[in-house]
């Protein structure tokens, strides 16, 4: 955690629709916590807003899409991170690649709410407060058990699809969302 607080980062690949969404709407359910979030995309162009669709989707749920411009991910947004939330597995890897010492702190989205959830199921919640949020929840994997299926750990990609993919996207993200922002926000991490 740095002075700045604890810094989470959010990457999908354009940094238009899956990563911002996630990023808006922690950052709502987080208002008033000591928790900084970004977003980043591994093939982002810099400065494209978001689709209206993920903007509609975004507002929906509670985030505030008007000042999102795409970035590229760089190293130095890694660096600043104390937690890497991806929207998939190819994404987690893209990011350990870029920086190894990342592998560590990189989940999916879909990982880490299973395994920050779990840690509830197993008794062990009470082992979270704000410095080892990470290393706490990276312990669980392997305590919770993995998806059946691999992919359930992906969000998928709604961008240019129909406006219904666009809202079950969001759906995933908001519920993914909720489990995080409750368990980070239930150990003190405040201003």
């Amino acid at each position: 955690m740095t002075a700045s607080g604890f810094n989470v980062l959010m990457v999908c690949s354009g940094n238009i629709c899956r990563s911002p969404i996630a990023e808006q709407l922690l950052r709502a359910r987080t208002n008033g916590h000591s928790i900084r979030v970004s977003s980043a995309g591994t093939i982002a162009d810099d400065g494209r807003p978001m689709p209206e669709e993920a903007a509609v989707v975004s507002r929906r749920f509670g985030g505030d899409p008007s000042t999102h411009l795409s970035r590229l991910l760089t190293e130095a947004h890694l660096r600043e991170a104390d937690l890497v939330l991806a929207a998939t597995r190819a994404h987690r890897s893209a990011v350990v690649q870029m920086l190894p010492r990342m592998s560590r702190r990189t989940f999916t989205i879909n990982e880490f709410a299973r395994l920050i959830g779990g840690m509830a199921e197993t008794g062990q919640d009470h082992l979270l407060d704000s410095a080892g949020v990470v290393d706490a929840v990276r312990s669980m994997r392997g305590f919770v058990a993995p998806p059946e299926d691999p992919d359930d750990d992906d969000i998928e990609d709604p961008y240019r699809r129909p406006f219904e993919v666009y809202e079950a996207v969001g759906a995933r993200i908001h519920e993914q969302i909720a489990v995080i922002a409750e368990k980070l926000c239930a150990r003190g991490v405040r201003r």
